[in-house]
């Protein structure tokens, strides 16, 4: 698949959109290093900054940011940033998702990455963290494997034996992760590198 425009760009600014999740892309650069292996095990992470601090100057920059950035590569495109629980949520509306997606949602974790970048400059105030969506993908993507991981857990309950999941990104593992932290029952635990790292769901 041939680059689109956001991946050239992106790429002049040194972001590989075509690396798997072992590239820089894959920790956003708030998250340190122990963080994210706890994050990538299911453990619940509390960020920075508190939720009354996400507002004002974190709220503009990221929608100054993004909608400077998609007006430049398609007026059709349009951006509604607002507050969530633990940090800021941006959804892409408009124009071709595809072209935001990119290949596996690289080209969107990509921007997800910059943006981050981006709203978190200051490195003398709290960091807060920048979820980027576009056309519900990530909902889709996130539904999906929730269900996938739940009939992971049933079979590793009914088997006995533990219960290998398809290679996933970072972010897809994490979902895995979460759907399960509860499960009384059955324990995940991510396993392999680069490319090939998956989630492993075991019985208890």
């Amino acid at each position: 698949m041939a680059d689109n425009d956001l991946d050239k760009y992106l790429s002049d600014l040194g972001i590989d959109t075509h690396e798997d999740e072992s590239s820089p892309l894959a920790p956003t650069p708030y998250v340190e290093a122990e963080s994210f292996a706890r994050e990538d095990k299911g453990e619940r992470l509390s960020y920075d900054a508190p939720v009354s601090t996400v507002s004002g100057d974190y709220t503009e920059r990221c929608e100054s940011f993004l909608v400077t950035l998609l007006l430049n590569l398609d007026p059709g495109y349009a951006t509604e940033v607002r507050e969530v629980e633990g940090g800021l949520e941006a959804n892409i509306y408009g124009g071709d998702a595809g072209k935001i997606i990119g290949r596996g949602g690289r080209t969107l974790a990509a921007l997800e990455y910059l943006t981050n970048a981006v709203v978190n400059k200051d490195e003398s105030v709290p960091h807060v963290r920048v979820s980027v969506d576009v056309g519900g993908y990530k909902e889709r993507r996130d539904e999906r494997l929730r269900g996938v991981a739940l009939k992971a857990a049933a079979r590793a309950r009914k088997t006995g034996f533990a219960v290998e999941l398809e290679p996933m990104s970072a972010a897809e593992r994490r979902v895995v992760h979460m759907t399960l932290a509860d499960d009384a029952a059955v324990e995940s635990e991510s396993s392999g590198e680069g490319k090939n790292r998956r989630v492993v769901v075991k019985p208890r």
